[in-house]
């Protein structure tokens, strides 16, 4: 998601669909090579070949084992169904859709789908062949170089097969097009993106470093502090960043928005933090307040009157923003209480970078 709004600013539905089942595909076929694992134990005790490299084995053995007869179409399916041709077809299948996703999406040409296949499946073999990248003492799989020749084969039939698919489905071309319209415009899942890894990500690594000078400094009682690490993370990372790179933090930046005044002009030191503390000062305190009041309530040891005012209180504050981010998510506004009463707002880069013709054969 973060090289799709860095690329178009957005992320289109059938984009995401053809990216992610791509992906998937791969960690499938890549269990597919690998699986069952057996025990390290059974696997030294194993004594069999650990490659073959005499080509077109598949074929001969499919000749000697199966009563397939060209000139007797009885024989056809009983040959179907025999190993000697169910184990060749489905090597064959492992890298056709890889075929269809080259032409289709990366918009490779033939002679590259061919290459390709040949180096993912040389990659499956050496996999094999290296006994799992050297944690079973010998290969517990064939290296085949039949297995080289049907993956690519079947990469091969994917990418000749692919046009006539692609007729089907919206073109590469039509998606980055949809991209680039939709890339004007800041979605709460663009935003969100960007949250992430300033809160998450980077939040993780400003605390540890908070507690790592804390050490060197001796003091532990700073690094320990949860509080003390959540101010000092969030002024670094949410207003001190964005100040000097122009309204935006690490994460911003990386999905190509900024924080900007109303009026589009640049927003000052007091008024971002003035923005920043509504939100990390104010709301997300608040819901934090909410639940723990909530879980004292809930106990018979720890009722109060206090309790109860801080509960309504909290609770009330909480349900103003959940009715605020969802009503804004919802009219896809996208200006929440603290936009509004900071009087700011975030806007795309994307059109300003002008950045947007780079490679498209990447995902």
């Amino acid at each position: 998601m973060i090289g799709q709004y860095r690329r178009y600013g957005s992320v289109v539905f059938w984009r995401a669909v053809v990216v992610y089942t791509f992906i998937f595909y791969l960690l499938t076929a890549y269990f597919l090579i690998i699986l069952p694992l057996p025990s390290v134990a059974a696997v030294a005790k194993m004594t069999g070949p650990k490659y073959n490299l005499v080509p077109f084995m598949a074929l001969r053995e499919f000749i000697n084992t199966t009563p397939f007869q060209f000139a007797h179409p009885t024989t056809w399916l009983a040959a179907l169904k025999a190993p000697g041709f169910i184990q060749p077809a489905f090597n064959i299948a492992l890298t056709l859709p890889f075929g269809v996703y080259l032409r289709y999406y990366f918009k490779r040409p033939l002679w590259q789908v061919i290459g390709i296949s040949f180096a993912l499946s040389l990659f499956f073999e050496l996999t094999q062949l290296s006994g799992l990248y050297g944690y079973y003492p010998r290969p517990y799989r064939l290296f085949d170089v039949d297995d080289l020749i049907l993956n690519t084969t079947g990469g091969l039939i994917g990418g000749l097969i692919a046009p006539a698919l692609m007729r089907a489905f919206p073109s590469r071309d039509a998606m980055d097009k949809e991209s680039v319209a939709l890339g004007t415009r800041v979605t709460w899942p663009r935003r969100f993106v960007a949250f992430l890894v300033d809160y998450v990500v980077m939040g993780v690594i400003v605390g540890a470093a908070i507690a790592f000078i804390a050490f060197l400094f001796g003091d532990a009682r700073f690094g320990s502090s949860w509080q003390f690490g959540y101010i000092v993370s969030t002024l670094f990372l949410f207003v001190l960043i964005p100040y000097f790179n122009a309204g935006q933090t690490i994460g911003k930046r990386l999905v190509k928005i900024r924080i900007v005044k109303v009026d589009g002009q640049p927003i000052g030191f007091w008024r971002l933090l003035w923005r920043e503390f509504l939100l990390y000062g104010v709301a997300f305190p608040i819901t934090w307040v909410f639940n723990n009041q909530l879980v004292l309530v809930m106990s018979d040891w720890h009722q109060s009157d206090l309790t109860y005012v801080l509960l309504i209180g909290s609770g009330i504050a909480t349900i103003y923003f959940v009715v605020n981010i969802v009503w804004e998510i919802m009219t896809r506004h996208g200006r929440f209480f603290y936009d509004v009463w900071a009087k700011t707002k975030q806007v795309s880069t994307v059109a300003i970078d002008g950045d947007d013709s780079a490679d498209k054969s990447k995902p």
